[in-house]
């Protein structure tokens, strides 16, 4: 499980109940908690094999769940959640305006004072990235994907407030994380 998302399991600020929404579920790093706690979990993912894993283990351990293999941009969802987990999935977007798209998506999806935790690559400490065309940055390790800055994180947060203050983590000299967890305002 996300370090930064179990600290807010611990301290109280993650909904105990409701559904759960965890974009890029994986083989269920974040998710096999939520389904044993009993929430009504939702996960999606882009690859059919870590999906088929997760059901397997849903399954295995007899715990309700539903998943889908899709894009989240081109999924759509019957309700609104509580929990929204994106994991290490926002600097995938392919441009600014994706990002963009991808955020309100999530704020759209999530109930009135429903809490949203992310994590994604990060260019708020400037000089340990380089900057490439429509939002996209190099990191030292030569990946390049779309990083949270400034002014993303001010989009982010229209309509929204800060649970825990934004986490910045460099990794080495190689890559940049930031971690977040919002509540949706009223």
């Amino acid at each position: 499980m996300d370090l930064f998302l179990l600290d807010a399991i611990l301290k109280g600020k993650i909904p105990e109940s409701g559904n759960v929404l965890d974009i890029g579920c994986g083989e269920g790093r974040n998710g096999i908690y939520f389904m044993k706690e009993g929430f009504d979990y939702f996960g999606i993912d882009q690859d059919p094999s870590k999906v088929s894993l997760l059901e397997y283990l849903a399954k295995q351990f007899s715990i309700k769940a539903s998943f889908k293999v899709s894009s989240f941009q081109e999924a759509s969802f019957p309700e609104e959640f509580d929990l929204i987990i994106a994991s290490r999935v926002l600097h995938f977007a392919e441009s600014q305006d994706d990002f963009r798209r991808i955020w309100s998506k999530i704020a759209e999806s999530l109930k009135e004072r429903g809490v949203v935790y992310f994590s994604l690559d990060s260019a708020i400490i400037e000089h340990m990235v380089t900057p490439r065309d429509n939002g996209l940055f190099e990191f030292a390790d030569g990946r390049v994907s779309q990083a949270l800055t400034e002014s993303y994180y001010d989009f982010m947060l229209e309509g929204f407030s800060e649970l825990e203050e934004l986490r910045t983590v460099v990794h080495g000299t190689q890559r940049v994380q930031s971690t977040g967890l919002l509540k949706k305002s009223t």
